[in-house]
């Protein structure tokens, strides 16, 4: 939860510079690769690219939340179905509160596909635990 919260308390600027040398950093090598020598990297497919990492980004941080606070969430109810929808709650609310800090922060915004983002990938990260789980149950 920190990290989120850290990585959101980021200005727009600061946000978009470290995504935008992510992509860099992983899509100039391939360019350079499978292009002609010389061959300019469009900005738009940069930008493009960057859209779709951070959503991708979105979804991954909120799919480990999802699988810790499920794990957390285990050591003080036994209960499967109250583990799932406590974990879910806690995960969505989280997403919500941080679109709602965005707000506050220069350049940034509040989207409730973001959120939508966000609470899929902790479902999927809850998923996976009652996945785990249910293969440790058939091998009792």
């Amino acid at each position: 939860m920190a990290a989120i919260f850290f990585f959101s308390s980021q200005s727009a600027e600061e946000s978009s510079g470290l995504s935008g040398s992510i992509v860099r950093w992983i899509i100039e090598p391939l360019w350079r690769w499978f292009t002609p020598a010389g061959a300019e990297l469009p900005e738009t497919l940069l930008l493009a690219l960057e859209a779709v990492f951070r959503k991708c980004a979105h979804w991954f941080v909120f799919f480990v939340f999802g699988f810790c606070a499920t794990n957390t969430v285990r050591q003080a109810t036994v209960q499967r179905w109250r583990v799932f929808w406590v974990s879910l709650v806690w995960c969505s609310a989280y997403a919500a509160f941080d679109e709602l800090h965005q707000l506050f922060v220069p350049g940034r915004s509040g989207m409730w596909l973001d959120w939508l983002i966000d609470t899929t990938g902790a479902l999927v990260g809850i998923g996976l635990v009652f996945l785990i789980l249910r293969q440790k149950d058939r091998r009792r």
